[in-house]
């Protein structure tokens, strides 16, 4: 209810269940920031939701961060 059924990456609503009868393409429940990098995991303004491209996109930036960063402490 917080975030109106609206991804807060980009703001596209939320399909309705009657055209998402499956509910492949409901947005997800995201840490805004990642628990890797110091968000918080049951702090509620840490939680979003979030569309699925969006989500791709982020988790791939995320995934990509976490690689540099391991690379560095080699």
């Amino acid at each position: 209810m917080r975030d109106n059924g609206c991804c807060y990456r980009c703001g596209i609503e939320q399909p309705d269940l009657d055209d998402d009868p499956d509910s492949e393409h409901q947005h997800q429940l995201d840490h805004v920031t990642p628990i890797a990098e110091g968000g918080a995991a049951e702090d509620l303004d840490n939680l979003g939701l979030i569309c699925e491209p969006c989500h791709l996109v982020k988790s791939k930036a995320e995934a990509a961060r976490a690689n540099r960063a391991r690379r560095k402490a080699r």
